[in-house]
């Protein structure tokens, strides 16, 4: 049973795909570089860092529940791209608060 418990673990751990989840960019404002996305663990705001540029609409799979920088997957064809997760579990209004601040 230990052994199961540590195996479990260190799936977690070393796996990013164990704590993956899928969402969809909601909101994205011309010239700035963060943008909002809806995930089953409240809505996130993501700063881009590089690679794929994700536009509204975009489906994105990744880690959006532990704050820092992540690659995250993007679209039907799992383009690569690097954000640092700024917020997380947000409610809508407070997400779209948080976006308007940062893009002002």
């Amino acid at each position: 049973m230990q052994k199961i418990f540590w195996l479990v673990i260190l799936a977690a751990l070393f796996c990013p795909a164990a704590l993956a989840e899928k969402g969809e960019v909601v909101k994205r404002v011309s010239g700035c570089d963060y943008y909002m996305v809806n995930a089953p663990s409240g809505y996130a705001i993501l700063e881009w860092y590089g690679d794929y540029d994700p536009d509204k609409d975009d489906s994105i799979k990744g880690n959006f529940k532990v704050y820092g920088m992540h690659t995250f997957f993007v679209g039907p064809n799992d383009e690569e791209t690097r954000a640092y997760v700024e917020d997380w579990g947000l409610d809508k209004d407070s997400a779209l608060e948080s976006l308007s601040d940062k893009c002002d």
